[in-house]
Parts: structure tokens; sequence; C-alpha cells
């Protein structure tokens, strides 16, 4: 079996024995894969390379093609995010670019952009103590664009016109504009407000996105935009357990009406 190596991100970790664990990473070069690590529960000082969720590592693998489980051979640490994990707002963020990762790609579907997409993201969460969804919107809506999904946010998608918008059509993937709305199930009641968020987010450098000020009422409904979009598109995706936690933990307990 070939040895191979590649840039990877840990995208999940999980017990296979009582000294084995297997790791799911998104490399740079082959897209997501699963290695086995034998051992990889007695500690760091046999696998100092750090081979643990968000870690970014230099790994390498024996690869054998048609298996779905690869065997590990090392890792050397490349970034850990020590500031990301500092804070529980960042680390959360991070976990639901991981989880997401894992459940909307395909293993081996080699794709460098995405690679480049998520680790960007990570920096700037590790860098950046401020408004960490909007870093996180601004990764979903590259990793929409980069599975096939991505959103139009430049018109509307019926007519072309730049508003004002009424409706986010799940389907169409467009706002559209208050002529060209219609009541239909996969429509979303959402106004300019929401469109020039995701708007500012879709164009600006992923550092700056924390400059655009989102209330916490906005931010819960462009959470829910979010998660249906997902589902609508990915098939088979019911929910992300990673998500379910991040508008109480981002703007608090939402006040009863």
């Amino acid at each position: 079996m070939p040895l191979v190596q590649s840039e990877a991100i840990i995208l999940q970790t999980r017990k296979f024995s009582e000294t084995s664990k297997i790791i799911s990473a998104f490399t740079r070069d082959r897209g997501r894969i699963s290695v086995m690590i034998k051992g990889g529960r007695k500690g760091t000082k046999k696998f100092p390379g750090g081979v643990e969720t968000l870690n970014r590592v230099e790994l390498q693998y024996y690869y054998k093609p048609g298996r779905d489980l690869q065997n590990f051979k090392s890792a050397d640490l490349v970034a850990s995010y020590l500031g990301l994990r500092n804070d529980l707002k960042r680390t959360y963020t991070g976990l639901s670019l991981a989880e997401t990762t894992l459940r909307c790609t395909l293993p081996e579907d080699v794709h460098a952009e995405l690679f480049q997409v998520l680790t960007s993201a990570l920096g700037a969460l590790d860098q950046v103590e401020t408004a960490p969804w909007t870093i996180r919107w601004h990764c979903l809506l590259q990793l929409c664009r980069l599975l096939g999904f991505g959103m139009n946010l430049q018109n509307c998608r019926s007519c072309g016109s730049k508003g004002p918008m009424r409706g986010f059509d799940l389907e169409l993937g467009s706002f559209v504009c208050s002529h060209c709305h219609v009541d239909k199930p996969t429509m979303l009641h959402l106004g300019g407000e929401f469109w020039g968020v995701l708007r500012f987010l879709d164009t600006c450098p992923v550092e700056i996105s924390p400059r655009i000020s989102v209330n916490p009422s906005t931010g819960r409904r462009i959470e829910v935009l979010f998660l249906q979009y997902f589902k609508y598109h990915v098939s088979g995706l019911q929910t992300l357990e990673s998500w379910k936690l991040l508008p109480s933990l981002y703007w608090g307990v939402e006040p009863k009406e």
C-alpha cells in the first residue's frame, strides 16, 4: 500500500476500541477520509502530532483504493488554534463547521478550495475575538457555493430586481422581491435586512466579517435560514447536532413573547 501525505483538518475523532480510535479528516489533496489509529487512545506521548478535532496536521497514512478506512502512519501538528479553543463561542463555531464539512461532503471528493475555505475560517476564529457567527456565516456561504448550491445574493432570481426583498426561496437559493414573492412551502419570509447582511458577508474577506452588526433577532433567523437551506439541498440531512446550541450560546435564551 502506498504511503500518502496531505495536510488535513481533523473533523472528528471517535473511539474504536479500548486502545484505538478513528479520525475523520478533510485533506487538501484527497478530500474527506477516515483513518484508523491503532493505539491512538494511549496518550500524546506515543502520538505527539495532536490528532484531535479541529487540529490542522500534516497527515501520513497508508492508502488502499476502495477501502473505507485507511491506516494511520503519522501526523505532524501544523496549527492547534489555541485562541479559538479559549472561547466557548468560537470553539463551538469551529465544531459546527467541522460537522458541516463531515456531513455534507462525500468521501474522497477532492476539493482543495473547500479545504482552504475551512482553514481560513478556523484561522479567523483563532484570531478574531468578536462576533464568531459572522465568520461562520461567511464560511457557510462559501461551502454552499463549493458544494453546488450557492446562494444568489445579487438580485431577485425571478425578475432581476434589486429590491425591496420580501422572502428567500429555498428552491431557487435566492431572495425574491415584493413583486415576485408568493406563499409556498419553500419560501421563508425574510426581508432586505437579511439580504444586506448576507450580501456583505458573501463578498468581504473572512477576517472583515465581524465588522457587520447583527441584532439577536436577525441572527436567530439567519441561523434558521442556513439550517433549512442545507437540509433542503443536502440529501438525507435531517439535522446538524452542533448547530442546536449556537443561537443560545451566541445571544442568550430567546425571550418569551
